[in-house]
């Protein structure tokens, strides 16, 4: 199901199924998920987090037979990393209150993204 182009719409809606089941549409605060297509990065402002564990939600949906590759993200002191033909993931940090930012990084070719931050209060 990992597809860019007009594709993207289903792996788009499976992907969304996934992560809205992991949270992302029902958290108490939070910011996405953000769709990003074609693009070797992507980023997602937080809006005013106010501290505690924050949960990041993070797809790369690479082309049918493209090259694995390892992508990077970080928000604020936290950084995580994947591999985009793996399954979505959810990882979290602890972080003070502040306002953050999102991103990710380190692919050489684009890929498409959905990205969401969250948290409880």
């Amino acid at each position: 199901m990992k597809k860019i182009g007009a594709a993207a719409i289903v792996a788009g809606t499976v992907l969304g199924t996934t992560i809205a089941g992991a949270g992302v549409a029902t958290a108490a605060g939070g910011a996405g998920p953000k769709e990003c297509f074609t693009t070797t990065s992507c980023s997602l402002a937080s809006g005013f987090f106010p501290g505690g564990t924050i949960h990041v939600d993070i797809d790369a949906i690479g082309a049918p037979g493209s090259p694995d590759h390892w992508f990077k993200w970080t928000i604020g002191k936290c950084s995580g990393s994947g591999y985009i033909h793996a399954p979505a993931k959810t990882e979290s940090c602890v972080l003070p209150a502040s306002y953050y930012t999102l991103t990710t990084s380190g692919l050489e070719y684009p890929v498409n993204w959905r990205i969401g931050i969250r948290w409880d209060h």
